[in-house]
């Protein structure tokens, strides 16, 4: 069962930067057909997914995907992946702590940075299992992007799941089901004390003679 999207939620953020509900003008519904449409109702996932667990976060990888080394300051963890045979074609999984501001501001601040000439979607997502997040839908030069925005584990640990695709096909293959899979280990290495960034450093120090 994919997610649900509160389209009677939903924003545009215009070009200008301005928010305002989605107008159902007759020139903007061409575009809203084009567009959503074609995130929301194009065919479900391909498969063939592989789960990445790492110790800070885990991840559904497409299989075949190659993983890149991303660097993150102490605090977040980051990890990305790649399609090989189409490198436009990548996932980017981000967990940061403490979360700050909630995923609503976090989506429309993101959704408001993107370049004047850019348009973009905020939607409310609803997850099977009860989750929410907030998706930013938008299109720079020839990538189209879907970036997830929520927070999981007490304290509350910002999830960021940005998705790239050469194509609103390719997309809409991935992003119903990829930002369901990515968690933040609660008690990561990232997330303990500095010192524990260091997996060297055992959890338990020997006790002094």
């Amino acid at each position: 069962m994919g997610p649900y999207r509160d389209t009677t939620h939903s924003h545009s953020v215009q070009p200008m930067g301005r928010l305002r509900l989605v107008p159902w003008s007759v020139a903007f519904t061409g575009v809203l057909i084009g567009l959503v449409v074609g995130f929301l109702l194009a065919p479900s996932h391909r498969g063939g997914d592989d789960t990445y667990r790492g110790q800070d976060l885990w991840a559904l990888v497409p299989s075949g995907w190659k993983q890149e080394p991303l660097l993150a300051p102490y605090g977040t963890a980051l990890d990305g992946w790649f399609d090989l045979n189409n490198p436009a074609d990548s996932l980017a999984v981000r967990a940061t702590a403490p979360a700050g501001a909630a995923p609503q501001a976090r989506a429309f601040a993101r959704a408001h940075g993107l370049g004047k000439a850019t348009r973009s979607w905020v939607y409310h997502v609803q997850w099977p299992g009860g989750r929410s997040a907030w998706e930013v839908l938008y299109k720079e030069a020839s990538v189209f992007t879907a970036l997830f925005e929520f927070d999981a584990c007490s304290p509350a640990i910002a999830m960021t799941v940005t998705i790239d695709a050469s194509s609103q096909s390719s997309l809409a293959n991935e992003e119903d089901t990829l930002p369901q899979g990515a968690e933040p280990v609660c008690d990561g290495a990232a997330f303990s004390s500095p010192d524990r960034a260091d997996v060297a450093v055992p959890l338990t120090l020997p006790s002094d003679p």
